[in-house]
């Protein structure tokens, strides 16, 4: 069977194209070779099930130690049932055992006498560990997503044998999660309060997170497709994956997959482009994958819109906003520190988020695209912006009755208007950031390019969005662009909404629209 690019659950080597990312794990080597109890953290679908089992699995083959990787996520359906968390863990350890391990090394029939205790699984690692002919160690997957009291039960049983390591208890361990330990905020029905999970793990010794693939490991993926049916990837396409994804393993594959692997493939039996990365990627947007589908269900949660709100409107944030908050965001892979402050992760994302955001209000705009479009199929952006300022004055609830994302819903429904207008043959491109004051939008349409700057109104919101817009025209090369002010109060006087105003800066013309 001819190996492919992966996108839904670990990867084998067999039978998909892999990178090796073996010097990254030299670390972790070291770690289990100093007998240390630590955490592997990075966002889903990065790579972590494959490279841990992978990595157990050379473990085993080099014969020092005895390794098992496993998942505990069916324990989450337990919450505070500790001991029915024990039972199901140790029903864990005994179903990976048999699938990864010689039946000479899994545990013996004593080990699970003791399941269902509320200790349970300190004595199950104890008896089998004392069985082994090698030191033990274990990976443990989905750590993270046990619940409350059963999560600081599992916890302090790990913390209680650490000190009998490595003749009663694992050598070495490594939690596997979307987060590091001290982020977890467990709380505790026994206690009636909130537990940080540092506390309740305090013998970790090093967190390591999986990064994202650098652009050489993007060739070198890329490569192995090449090597393996002739069609080669430009230069320029595998940069361009690189910038669009940030590296992000399930979209670096996705993108690979789209062109080369899709029925019909889009690239089929021809060199890869730019051009046909393009089109893969906006596939992926509008088909909303697995992937992206469980990214957008995340906006809704209270901490990620305290971060993400802001993001989208320029602004540093709020007092709300706390550091665990964004922490929380860059573990789920969502956001990332950049130059300018915090930005999306990566440029896919930075499309998906306000499209996802905007969806619904895209379907309930009753206009027909075609409408703005002239008979040289050209785009008529007065008209789409005439009639933009008279649908908002007749339908201004779809912001003001908003309850997400409140303070960006001016941005959000004009975004959403453009997309729905562009869709028939257009594209939208938006730069945002926290910090920058502002967010970007350029329209592409029939060879023609439109730049906007949408901004809140306040303390010399003209004269700071004139000099910005200056300064995005100049990049984009550009003589003119759209100046647009929202008012954050509620609108007295509708016959100032639209107005409009006729600007220069830096000889750039700017027109400017006060809604």
């Amino acid at each position: 069977m001819a190996k492919f690019f992966n996108t839904s659950g670990p990867c084998k080597p067999e039978d998909h194209y892999m990178i090796d990312i073996g010097e990254h794990f030299q670390n972790v080597r070291r770690l289990i070779d100093d007998k240390r109890y630590f955490i592997l953290h990075a966002p889903r679908q990065t790579g972590k099930t494959t490279y841990m089992i992978n990595f157990a699995r050379k473990l085993n083959e080099d014969g020092r130690y005895v390794a098992l990787y496993m998942n505990v996520e069916a324990g989450q359906a337990c919450r505070d049932n500790v001991e029915a968390v024990n039972r199901i863990i140790v029903s864990c350890f005994e179903n990976f055992a048999f699938t990864f391990l010689p039946e000479e090394l899994r545990p013996s029939e004593a080990c699970y006498q003791i399941r269902a205790m509320e200790q349970g699984l300190d004595t199950f690692l104890t008896r089998w560990t004392a069985e082994l002919p090698r030191p033990l160690v274990v990976f443990m997957d989905e750590a993270d997503a046990l619940i409350g009291d059963s999560l600081i039960s599992v916890l302090r049983q790990l913390r209680s044998g650490y000190s009998r390591r490595p003749g009663a208890f694992p050598h070495a361990l490594c939690l596997i999660g979307l987060r590091d330990i001290r982020d977890y905020r467990i709380y505790s029905q026994d206690a009636k309060r909130y537990i940080i999970g540092g506390s309740a793990f305090n013998i970790k010794e090093k967190s390591v997170r999986l990064e994202n693939f650098t652009l050489n490991q993007v060739r070198d993926l890329y490569r192995q497709h090449t090597d393996a049916t002739g069609q080669a990837f430009s230069e320029e396409a595998a940069g361009m994956v690189h910038e669009q994804t940030g590296g992000q393993p399930w979209l670096v594959n996705a993108l690979g997959r789209e062109i080369c692997f899709e029925n019909p493939p889009i690239a089929q039996g021809k060199t890869v482009t730019p051009e046909h990365v393009a089109v893969a990627r906006e596939n992926l947007i509008l088909r909303r994958d697995v992937h992206l589908d469980q990214l957008a269900d995340k906006l809704t949660e209270p901490r990620v819109m305290r971060v993400i709100q802001p993001i989208i409107l320029g602004e540093h944030g709020g007092r709300d906003i706390t550091a665990e908050d964004i922490q929380y965001l860059i573990d789920l892979g969502l956001i990332k520190k950049g130059r300018q402050g915090l930005e999306i992760a990566n440029p896919i994302y930075k499309e998906i988020i306000p499209r996802e955001l905007t969806s619904v209000t895209q379907d309930l705009i009753a206009q027909d695209p075609a409408w703005y479009v002239t008979d040289q199929g050209k785009l008529d952006i007065e008209k789409l912006l005439e009639a933009y300022v008279e649908f908002y004055k007749e339908h201004s609830e779809m912001i003001t009755a908003r309850r997400t994302y409140t303070e960006a819903a001016h941005h959000l429904f004009f975004m959403a208007w453009l997309q729905r207008i562009v869709n028939c043959g257009g594209s939208v491109a938006r730069e945002y950031a926290a910090g920058l004051g502002r967010l970007d939008l350029c329209v592409s349409f029939a060879g023609e390019r439109f730049a906007f700057e949408l901004k809140l109104d306040g303390r010399d919101a003209l004269k700071k969005g004139k000099a910005q817009l200056a300064d995005y025209l100049d990049r984009m090369s550009l003589g003119s662009g759209y100046l647009i002010i929202f008012s954050r109060a509620e609108v007295t006087d509708w016959d100032t909404v639209g107005r409009g105003e006729k600007h220069e800066a830096r000889g750039k013309r700017i027109d400017v629209i006060y809604m």
